[in-house]
């Protein structure tokens, strides 16, 4: 019997998904959090050189006539958390859904050329070039929906997080968004279990 609620988890830049969860508890939390409530968990190992693809095989993957969808994601995987409810918003307008965000990126369209150049993936030890293509893929997929549509999104930030200014984020997501800031953390988000209960009391009754 299919399963009525899907949940998806999107990894960060740079990173990716093992199928054991090995090295990531935040990951395997998560999982146990969208199984212990009735949610099909489908974990998308992402690697954002292929980000309109991946789009595409979730969103044909998402039948009609579920009850729910999740995305959520930390860090690059939270903004493209959100960026899917908005293009799957396009689709299944009739469709409830709900995003939720870790430490997100967020205007891609104005920040990416910060990527340029060289990179390492921390997990597969993948070397590789991000290239002004990838970013401008990006900025598409970002530029085709409307970021601050009033739908389910729910915002997680760590004021530690050494990578992304926590106040131009938090300033940026308040007004659209459920937003929650937790003291100390870090960008890898120190709170997911916190975070998860808070998702779960507020949206999932």
């Amino acid at each position: 019997m299919q399963q009525s609620k899907l949940f998806f988890y999107f990894n960060g830049f740079n990173a990716a998904i093992l199928p054991d969860f090995s090295g990531s508890p935040k990951i395997a939390a998560v999982a146990e959090f969208a199984v212990a409530n009735g949610f099909r968990f489908i974990p998308v190992s992402t690697c954002y050189r292929r980000a309109r693809e991946h789009l595409g095989e979730v969103l044909e993957s998402i039948p009609e006539g579920l009850d729910e969808v999740v995305f959520c994601g930390s860090s690059m995987g939270g903004w493209f958390a959100r960026i899917l409810q908005l293009h799957l918003n396009l689709e299944q307008p009739r469709l409830p859904s709900a995003a939720v965000a870790f430490n997100p990126a967020y205007d891609l369209c104005n920040h990416g050329h910060l990527l340029l150049g060289e990179q390492l993936n921390f997990v597969t030890g993948e070397k590789y070039l991000w290239t002004e293509d990838h970013g401008a893929e990006l900025c598409g997929l970002e530029s085709a929906v409307d970021y601050d549509l009033p739908l389910v999104f729910h915002v997680f930030i760590d004021k530690g997080d050494e990578v992304i200014d926590w106040r131009r984020s938090a300033s940026r997501h308040a007004p659209i968004s459920h937003l929650t800031l937790f003291d100390g953390g870090c960008h890898s988000f120190d709170h997911y279990r916190e975070a998860l209960v808070e998702f779960g009391d507020a949206f999932l009754k």
